[in-house]
């Protein structure tokens, strides 16, 4: 039985008497039975479960709930531009694919636990995803503002030059008067790329200022993202006789 078997949201409890069958491995129970979290389960189970649930340390499925969601949320932005780049067009729909990828991700790296860490996980890297696409978007128009001036000042400069050639004035060759530019140093170049950064998360905010459609959906991502990784609660109890109903609790 693997880890994606382990669903605890829901109690599907079947008959503890008259042909009692395991709720995971489906099997009919003879004698003794458990009940995890209201489903029924024999002995068998009941070990295998345990012993998925108590695998490795904190510190592992974390970092593996970690390493699984960034691969979902790289695969949901290539996905985003794979679309793009085969039809031209942006679909802003597919932020709700990547938040029900990453949320899926990081709840089959914390072995189905959940909780408001790897709630907050799921929702950050989503969000980052969702900053990926959307930055690329701000980036694209920087470039044509930039490239259009560019021309401008390009067009005007060629202008310049044979008015310049007309009235005798001779323009410089090194505009720069030979001094070097300095170039930015380590702390410089850590302070830009913390705005950078800044602005890339940003983005989002940015572009749902002017398309509130775009915060909708955005909203929609990160709370599949938080509902897939609620934390769930592993409640054992037996053993129970299979000819008998269980205690109450």
């Amino acid at each position: 039985m693997s880890d994606a078997g382990l669903q605890f949201d829901r109690a599907e409890r079947t008959a503890p008497s008259g042909g009692a069958i395991c709720a995971f491995c489906k099997q009919p129970i003879s004698s003794t039975y458990y009940e995890i979290n209201g489903q029924v389960t024999c002995q068998r189970c009941r070990g295998q479960v345990l012993a998925a649930w108590n695998r490795g340390s904190p510190g592992r499925r974390f970092a593996k709930a970690l390493g699984l969601g960034a691969a979902a949320a790289a695969v949901g932005a290539a996905v985003y531009f794979g679309i793009e780049a085969l039809t031209g067009y942006e679909f802003g729909l597919v932020a709700i694919v990547v938040g029900l990828l990453v949320g899926g991700a990081v709840r089959k790296g914390s072995s189905g636990r959940g909780g408001w860490r790897y709630q907050a996980l799921a929702m950050f890297l989503t969000y980052s995803a969702i900053v990926a696409t959307d930055s690329s978007l701000i980036a694209r128009e920087m470039t044509k503002q930039f490239r259009a001036r560019a021309d401008s000042v390009k067009t005007q400069a060629e202008s310049a030059v044979p008015a310049a050639m007309t009235s005798g004035i001779v323009l410089p060759a090194d505009s720069t008067g030979g001094v070097k530019q300095a170039h930015p140093g380590p702390l410089a170049f850590a302070i830009g790329f913390a705005v950078l950064l800044a602005l890339a998360y940003a983005a989002p905010v940015l572009i749902g200022v002017s398309s509130p459609l775009h915060f909708v959906i955005a909203g929609i991502a990160l709370y599949e993202a938080w509902k897939l990784n609620r934390g769930v609660a592993l409640r054992v109890t037996g053993p129970y006789q299979a000819s008998a109903s269980p205690a109450a609790a």
